[in-house]
């Protein structure tokens, strides 16, 4: 079933366009972080809700016993759960960024 389709004729472009001098770029990432006041459940919520979370965050976890680089894959009501299998108590966590 062949079908006969209208021409089409290209519009000439005789002047030079120059509609890409303006570059803008945002990224959650770059922005600082004021977390100062925020409580350690109000952290926690806002890195598993960011649209930056899909499956893993990377995040430092500051306890009693030292700070951790630790890669979050999920949660549980009273542990963080680490993308090497380790439970990291919410109650031993002092700060998490």
């Amino acid at each position: 079933m062949k079908k006969d389709l209208p021409n089409v004729y290209p519009v000439p472009v005789d002047k030079k366009i120059n509609n890409d001098q303006t570059v803008y770029y945002s990224n959650e990432e770059r922005m600082p972080k004021h977390d100062d006041n925020l409580s350690l459940e109000s952290k926690i919520n806002r890195i598993f809700n960011s649209s930056s979370y899909i499956y893993k965050k990377d995040v430092i976890i500051k306890t009693r016993n030292g700070n951790f680089n630790k890669t979050l894959v999920g949660r549980t009501e009273d542990s963080l759960l680490t993308m090497d299998n380790e439970k990291v108590k919410i109650n031993d966590i002092i700060d998490i960024q």
